[in-house]
């Protein structure tokens, strides 16, 4: 008897509402969230400038003034300190809209991520529907183990996706221990490296909104917080690798 399906019962199906992109869509469109990181991430450099200068201008006042360097620093902190609280008051709204795109560009991926969870996930779909899968899996109903082995190389010698997800569907209904090879592996060699290419770029476009939640924070607040900063630096890492 074949193997039942390890899903828990009662398992719920996602409610993603968002259309799913193909892999040049969804690198495209990190290409994209990356632009409007970046531009987020000049528009906080460049307050943040005009409230050190805020800080710089009142110091040399009272430098000019020959007032000791403790006295300036504490009048270039306080000077800053004001200017921190106009700015960010002022601006609340042209940083919140920013952040709001990058966050609806987050959800976005969303329905993507899902349905490229892994390259059998992406493999299952390869000619659903289509006359040549359904012929494919009706020829393959009774092959042996050595011919679906056979087969198997052949789709991966081919690039033959919709033979593979044929195969699978057939491989997978037999118990695990009759396999005549993995289904993990055969959808890694067809689909692996289109559904890595798309986990990375979803996996940008994520930590691109999470850079700018970070460098939104930092500028209200005024200070670095070192463990939103490893966090960043790790997902950058992941991302990277």
């Amino acid at each position: 008897m074949p193997e039942p399906a390890h899903i828990p019962e009662g398992t719920a199906i996602p409610d993603l509402t968002a259309p799913p992109m193909g892999k040049a869509e969804v690198i495209d469109f990190a290409a994209v969230v990356s632009r409007r990181t970046e531009k987020f991430g000049q528009t906080i450099g460049t307050l943040s400038a005009g409230i050190a200068t805020r800080g710089r201008e009142a110091a040399e006042s009272l430098a000019r003034a020959d007032f000791p360097p403790e006295a300036q620093a504490e009048a270039a902190r306080k000077a800053e300190a004001k200017a921190r609280k106009e700015v960010v008051t002022n601006s609340t709204d042209r940083r919140w809209e920013m952040l709001k795109e990058l966050k609806a560009a987050e959800d976005t991926t969303r329905t993507t991520a899902a349905l490229f969870a892994s390259p059998q996930a992406v493999l299952a779909r390869a000619g659903l529907g289509t006359t040549e899968r359904t012929n494919f899996e009706a020829q393959l109903a009774g092959s042996g183990p050595a011919q679906l082995m056979n087969l198997a190389t052949f789709a991966v010698a081919t690039k033959n996706a919709v033979l593979g997800a044929a195969l699978c569907a057939v491989c997978e209904r037999m118990p695990r221990r009759d396999r005549p090879f993995s289904p993990a592996d055969l959808a890694d060699r067809l689909v692996g490296e289109e559904t890595r290419a798309v986990q990375a770029a979803v996996e940008a476009i994520r930590n691109a909104a999470q850079r700018a939640i970070v460098a939104n924070r930092e500028f209200e607040r005024g200070r670095v917080n070192p463990l939103d900063r490893v966090k960043v630096a790790l997902k950058s890492q992941k991302e990277a690798n």
